[in-house]
């Protein structure tokens, strides 16, 4: 039995969709699947957490806009103190005005898929000649359905049941910030063209089958894997706790403020590693750092007692962390946001677990939350793994088995 994942990420790339990524192979090789990879090219990063493929299929990616934007695959090997350096003396100058009018401009010729469409070209050559029992095209980045659905329709990939797996939803993401029909059209193409299409959050299901009506009979969700399933420090007697956000926080899509500011207040010793990492200021307490590379990211998770889970301002996701980190022995703090409605389906699906403590994105209720955290007053939640989003359940509920 044997699985064919198509990403148009690196395994060893941190992002939270790549985390997903990688607990959802290490559950298909857990049941038992060889599993090969068609991705983007290493980053030159060694990690003991990517999994061990069968065979791995890489393609270059890079474009002219990140040749003019590094930061895109230089910012997460900067160091922490060169970052907290950066922070404090970052002045935007000519040169870097001049450098982000190129870099938009160059973005715009890539068309609705941005740069990741030099991906999905310099793929089109690929062929292999296994029959697969699966294809698992996993997107983010989108491009990733597109890739697989070039390579099956010309024959070139042949595979038994192709799933599209969707962390995020494109134009419905997108429409919240205005942008126009294109997206739309070139989703509804991938959409059409996909056998099975799965989504992570019962939000976004419904929010798809209502915009996607032709195709929503193909549609189903399932719930993400815990990506740290070994996690076996204890936590219970630690004397100071130690907070962690990990995770970016662009302000269109998540609100960090309300929490930066109550750690800031109450002197909480915590540590922010996500970008943009030049949007709030490194104070004595609270550490400011650009997104790392897997294995740097791991010393600054494994000394957190207490992680933060930062809900979207809207659009119906739910953050892969609140899954990646139900497998340790942390306590989580969920912050929620957006809509009420949606708050409220969210709220009902996690509590059933007694695991997470949950508050409102304002200043005032993350406080409360924070006591009770500090004060030890979880009330009968338990900071232990969650069963249910072990990476083997959760790939058979994928795989539809």
């Amino acid at each position: 039995m044997n699985i064919l994942v198509i990403s148009g990420y690196s395994p060893d790339f941190n992002s939270s969709a790549n985390l997903s990524h990688n607990a959802f192979i290490e559950g298909f090789i857990k049941l038992g699947y060889d599993v090969d990879i068609l991705c983007h090219d290493f980053m030159g990063k060694s990690s003991e957490d990517i999994p061990k493929f069968k065979n791995v299929y890489t393609y270059d990616g890079i474009s002219l806009y990140e040749k003019l934007a590094p930061q895109r695959t230089t910012d997460s090997s900067a160091s922490a103190s060169s970052a907290q350096d950066n922070n404090s003396t970052s002045k935007v100058g000519l040169k870097q005005r001049i450098l982000g009018k190129a870099k938009k401009a160059v973005r715009s010729m890539y068309g609705v898929y941005n740069p990741s469409i030099v991906w999905y070209y310099r793929t089109k050559k690929f062929r292999v000649n296994t029959k697969y029992d699966y294809v698992v095209s996993m997107g983010y980045p989108h491009v990733s359905h597109k890739v697989a659905a070039y390579l099956i329709k010309h024959n070139k990939v042949i595979a038994t049941k192709w799933i599209q797996l969707w962390e995020d939803p494109w134009y419905y993401s997108l429409e919240l910030r205005g942008e126009n029909q294109k997206v739309k059209r070139a989703e509804y193409m991938l959409l059409d063209a996909g056998q099975e299409i799965v989504y992570v959050s019962p939000i976004t299901l419904k929010n798809q089958q209502r915009i996607f009506e032709r195709d929503k009979d193909k549609m189903r969700w399932c719930p993400l894997a815990a990506y740290y399933q070994y996690e076996t420090i204890d936590y219970s007697n630690v004397n100071v706790n130690q907070y962690g956000y990990f995770g970016d926080y662009l302000p269109y899509i998540r609100n960090l403020e309300p929490f930066y500011n109550v750690a800031v207040k109450c002197n909480l010793n915590v540590d922010i590693c996500g970008s943009p990492s030049d949007l709030l200021p490194s104070k004595n307490n609270v550490k400011i750092y650009p997104r790392l590379p897997l294995g740097e990211l791991k010393e600054y998770e494994d000394k957190a007692s207490v992680v933060i889970c930062l809900f979207n301002l809207g659009g119906g996701q739910i953050p892969g962390k609140i899954y990646q980190l139900a497998a340790t022995n942390k306590t989580i703090l969920a912050i929620l946001d957006g809509p009420e409605d949606e708050q409220k389906i969210i709220r009902d699906y996690f509590e059933k677990y007694n695991r997470f403590v949950f508050c409102q994105n304002n200043e005032q209720s993350i406080s409360e939350a924070i006591d009770r955290i500090e004060n030890n007053d979880l009330g009968g939640i338990s900071n232990e793994p969650i069963d249910d989003f072990s990476v083997d359940k959760i790939a058979k509920m994928l795989l539809g088995e």
